[in-house]
């Protein structure tokens, strides 16, 4: 059952039908505002809400704030809202690249292995060979483990066997030993391992597996979240490898979890009119929320992220218990209802969300003998530095960086440095 607390069924002769409202050319926000503005007084507002419905209803609008300001920012192993997979935010992403750039043999491979959980799906392929080879070669730093060779198909390949092979164990945990599933997924495994070129394509794999597993959606959604863990594609896969054979051992660690750390998404594209506010964030991995775009949710998470409903759903419970023990401070209490409003708004009902609403996180506090939350510190605005971009920059590339102009203070034209 939907637990929302500030749903309320209308009478039937003044309700107000949901697709003529959203047909109204006035709203250009859907989630802002899904009844068109009108400059009505307190009486005339009164007696509209009462036979909208609405009668003794609070309004939750969130608050405005920017991207950055965004409070699920700081809380640490938050799944993202789309692929269900953990996210770093800005402080573990410093640590590991802190780490990682300076270990060797199993030290270097122990890290990887505690993070592989985190690092994204055309990213894992490199970073697990990498591993492979940090226990290999154990007196090289990581620039010289990804100045060896690498071949993008083999490497592709490898990672999708790896997953298929996590699907048919889920399958065969859900439906038994022998299953339509495991057989669908077995004769996928044999185009890979005869390396059929575009024969196996993960687009088309995730749109059959759903279909197949289409008559139970608890079970579907377990499968599922294990496929979506396949390469997005393998021109991606090369341009990782590309990238980390062009960069030293900080670039190579911080490029290789990039696509892992957390970002505040706009559920309503900002391109569209969706406000900088919090009832239009939620926290996505860089991965999901660079290949969205500006496709509603409907569109994308069931091309690309089909395990999104319950991706949303794991996401929407770990922050309800953030904000029960008070980490999120005085003003995400009724954050848990604006989500729900706005991505089965922008997911056309596609996700519907069950979330506590503020009286209910109170209460869940109270039960627990948790007190109440007190206001999160603000932090100071960073002063202005007259120190120059080029002496903060953080070094990535191998090539070194020179601390003076030639040819008159011009600066000379840089090629790229790739390794063929």
């Amino acid at each position: 059952m939907k637990i929302n607390a500030i749903t309320m069924a209308a009478p039937a002769t003044f309700s107000v039908p949901k697709k003529a409202v959203e047909k109204n050319p006035q709203v250009t926000n859907p989630i802002e505002n899904r009844f068109p503005k009108q400059q009505t007084n307190d009486g005339s507002k009164a007696i509209m809400n009462y036979f909208f419905g609405m009668q003794n209803v609070p309004s939750f609008k969130g608050y405005p704030c920017s991207t950055g300001e965004f409070v699920v920012k700081q809380i640490d192993n938050v799944p993202c809202a789309c692929c269900g997979a953990e996210m770093m935010n800005s402080k573990e992403q410093n640590e590991f690249v802190a780490k990682a750039s300076k270990a060797k043999g199993e030290e270097l491979a122990n890290i990887f292995a505690e993070n592989l959980h985190k690092i994204r799906r055309n990213e894992r392929p490199v970073a697990r060979e990498l591993m492979e080879r940090a226990t290999k070669y154990p007196n090289q730093k990581l620039s010289d483990l990804a100045d060896k060779d690498m071949d993008s198909r083999k490497l592709y390949n490898k990672e999708n066997l790896i997953v298929l092979n996590n699907v048919d164990k889920k399958a065969q945990e859900l439906y038994g030993e022998k299953n339509k599933v495991s057989k669908f997924v077995q004769s996928q495994k044999s185009l890979i391992e005869k390396n059929v070129r575009n024969g196996f394509g993960r687009g088309t794999f995730l749109a059959n597996l759903k279909k197949l597993t289409a008559d139970d959606q608890e079970k579907s959604q377990k499968v599922l979240t294990e496929a979506i863990e396949l390469p997005l594609n393998e021109n991606g896969v090369a341009k990782v490898i590309q990238k980390v054979q062009a960069s030293d051992s900080v670039g190579i660690a911080r490029r290789l979890i990039a696509t892992a750390v957390m970002t505040t998404e706009h559920i309503h594209p900002k391109s569209q009119g969706g406000p900088n506010n919090t009832e239009n964030y939620m926290g996505e991995c860089a991965e999901c929320n660079n290949n969205r775009g500006s496709e509603n949710l409907n569109q994308y998470w069931q091309s690309t992220y089909p395990n999104m409903p319950s991706a949303t759903q794991k996401y929407a419970d770990y922050i309800s218990e953030q904000i029960i023990t008070g980490k999120m401070g005085t003003r995400y209490d009724d954050y848990m209802v604006d989500l729900e409003k706005a991505v089965e708004s922008e997911s056309k009902d596609a996700i519907d969300l069950k979330v506590l609403n503020p009286e209910e996180i109170d209460k869940a506090r109270k039960e627990r003998g948790l007190p109440d939350p007190k206001p999160l510190p603000v932090k100071p605005k960073p002063e202005k530095s007259e120190t120059k971009k080029d002496e903060t920059k953080i070094s990535g590339s191998k090539k070194p960086q020179g601390s003076k102009k030639p040819h008159g203070g011009k600066k000379p034209t840089r090629r790229p440095n790739i390794k063929k």
